[in-house]
């Protein structure tokens, strides 16, 4: 494994990066890719590639690859199709380490562009040269500042999720949506049409990467998929993979191949094999992160029964028939539960799963520590579900403090559903997450998650003791 990492360093931690196309027109990938290098505060040396100016982006430019003095690791080609073979050409002569290759036009076109492809392939093998692309957005790094794409992220926000993606487009929204939950990243790897760069090396990399523990993947189809299967299974061991699989039905599938030449193949297979593997797989591409960031937070799950605690019966009633559609099973509470319970609340209710404080909890916020702390201590309950829909008056704490002090006598997960259509809940959700309650705004989105994560450390205990025949 030592080789993968040997061979990788230089492309998600170069030490210089030159731009073929670099740009001062702001219409260009040329130069959105040079502006989202430097918004990102790469630190290392940048080199912008072009014959016509003498100066790009505050960076001395140079007419070729060729003419730089200093060695380069990684270089990105913001060059229309046309171009792009006889840049990598100049790279190999170069002895550069690494492509980033923007333009798409290749073997998801036509024949003649999947000749170009291989061709573009074998001279970077040849050279040893790790492509990224074509036809891709490009990869990031957050924990060197490396930005080597065209996305405007601004400053990487460090996380231990990385996302590798089929899709451009699909890559830098579930990118967006990691960065809006407040999580960060680690890798982001657009792979694009896999000239010479697989997903399976991919997840070989972050399988030794010690910044990654959570693995997402956005698959279009496969052309090497026994090769993928073996590697996955063997990554899984180490590190939580989740995958979306795109090309569920005929018109997706075709779909899938124009877009990147993918052999998409048939669903049903890549389940199985999922399955096989140890891949979790989840329903929605939305899921990929909810999931992640349940796996990423909380302790493993040493079972699959569900309770829930509330004020507040609606977004109960969503949470439970969406871990009932997902297969998920809700907790029968303990006789002497429910009377502990009973005792701790100053109104007669009836004690059920979910447990309905009723609105004394708006009164009595402490509630959600003591009972919550009762229900976790049932044999019956393996993950504890708070559902909680803050007041608009802001002298209502949420009980953010009791949610985390029960967490902390519990090996047991807690996970947080606080929803409201005002900002609060973003006040308290940072603070709930470091300490380990993993924290939704949207009871659907809240289930979801619990059953994934359910799921993943389900398939985690069964697949360990299969093994995938030759």
């Amino acid at each position: 494994m030592l080789d993968v990492l040997k061979e990788f360093e230089p492309v998600f931690f170069p030490k210089s990066v030159a731009i073929i196309g670099a740009s001062r027109n702001p219409s260009k990938l040329g130069y959105q890719s040079l502006k989202a290098l430097i918004d990102a505060e790469y630190k290392g040396k940048i080199y912008p590639i072009n014959p016509n100016a003498e100066n790009v982006g505050g960076y001395k430019s140079y007419p070729s690859i060729l003419e730089v003095p200093d060695p380069i690791d990684l270089v990105i080609i913001s060059l229309p199709p046309d171009g792009v073979l006889d840049a990598v050409k100049e790279c190999a002569k170069k002895r550069v380490k690494g492509l980033v290759i923007f333009a798409s036009g290749f073997k998801e076109l036509d024949e003649q562009g999947a000749q170009t492809e291989k061709e573009m392939a074998r001279i970077c093998d040849e050279a040893g040269i790790k492509i990224i692309g074509p036809n891709t957005i490009g990869m990031m790094n957050s924990y060197t500042n490396l930005n080597a794409s065209f996305a405007p992220i601004g400053k990487l926000s460090k996380g231990n999720i990385s996302l590798v993606s089929q899709s451009g487009g699909m890559g830098t929204t579930l990118l967006s949506y990691i960065l809006e939950e407040n999580l960060g990243f680690s890798k982001y790897v657009g792979v694009g049409n896999r000239a010479n760069v697989e997903i399976a090396d991919i997840l070989l990399y972050l399988k030794e990467d010690p910044t990654t523990k959570v693995i997402c993947l956005f698959i279009e189809g496969l052309d090497k998929a026994r090769e993928f299967l073996q590697v996955a299974k063997e990554v899984a061991k180490e590190k939580a993979v989740i995958a979306y699989k795109v090309g569920k039905t005929e018109v997706s599938n075709k779909s899938a191949f124009s877009h990147t030449g993918s052999l998409a193949g048939t669903y049903q297979l890549y389940k199985a094999a999922f399955t096989q593997a140890g891949i979790l797989e989840v329903v929605e591409p939305s899921e990929l992160v909810d999931a992640a960031k349940a796996v990423s937070i909380l302790p493993p799950a040493k079972g699959e029964n569900v309770a829930l605690i509330t004020h507040t019966a609606g977004p109960s009633l969503v949470i439970t028939e969406v871990l009932e559609r997902y297969g998920i099973k809700m907790a029968e509470l303990s006789e002497e539960t429910r009377k502990r319970i009973q005792r701790e609340i100053p109104i007669k209710i009836n004690v059920q799963n979910p447990v309905d404080l009723t609105g004394v909890a708006y009164v009595f916020s402490n509630l959600y520590g003591t009972v919550g702390e009762i229900i976790l201590k049932d044999k019956n309950v393996d993950v504890l579900i708070a559902v909680y829909t803050p007041s608009f008056q802001p002298e209502i704490p949420l009980p953010a403090k009791e949610l985390i002090e029960i967490t902390k006598e519990t090996s047991k997960p807690v996970i947080a559903a606080l929803i409201s259509p005002n900002t609060r809940p973003i006040q308290e959700k940072n603070h709930l997450e470091k300490n380990g309650v993993a924290v939704y705004q949207n009871p659907e989105r809240a289930a979801k998650a619990t059953a994934n994560y359910i799921k993943y450390w389900k398939l985690k205990r069964k697949t360990q003791l299969l093994d995938i025949p030759p």
